[in-house]
């Protein structure tokens, strides 16, 4: 497995924009960097299924933190498909773009409260110190 990507790190893998979360033997976490118009209409149906009072919003299709560093700004690290993706770690391209604090504390909150991410995922992030 890979050694040299930590939690926050950035990626592209097949054309897609990712940041590595964790890793297990059989599973890579990474949170989808969504583009500003997908994220857009993200959070429209989020603020849309919000009002509504829907319980939707306890699933996956609404777990995501919208970003605030500067390359990144606009975008949503979305946690639908975290851990069920078939990476090729050999194929990443690493990104030269760190996230900012915020956006790393954001993303730890996110999986760690929400209760649709992995409880695998909230175990292997649940210690990581965010400073």
């Amino acid at each position: 497995m890979m050694k040299s990507f930590a939690f926050g790190d950035l990626f592209n893998f097949q054309g897609n924009d990712y940041i590595f979360l964790a890793e297990t033997e059989v599973n890579i976490y990474a949170a989808r960097i969504l583009n500003q118009t997908q994220t857009q209409i993200l959070t429209k149906y989020y603020e849309a299924a919000l009002k509504r009072g829907s319980s939707v919003l306890n699933g996956t299709v609404y777990s995501f933190v919208v970003l605030s560093t500067k390359d990144l700004k606009e975008r949503a690290a979305y946690f639908r498909d975290t851990g069920r993706d078939n990476f090729d770690v050999s194929l990443f391209a690493p990104l030269a773009i760190k996230l900012c604090v915020q956006d790393l504390k954001d993303i730890k909150e996110e999986i760690v409260k929400k209760r649709c991410v992995s409880i695998k995922l909230k175990e292997l992030v649940k210690d990581i110190k965010v400073a």
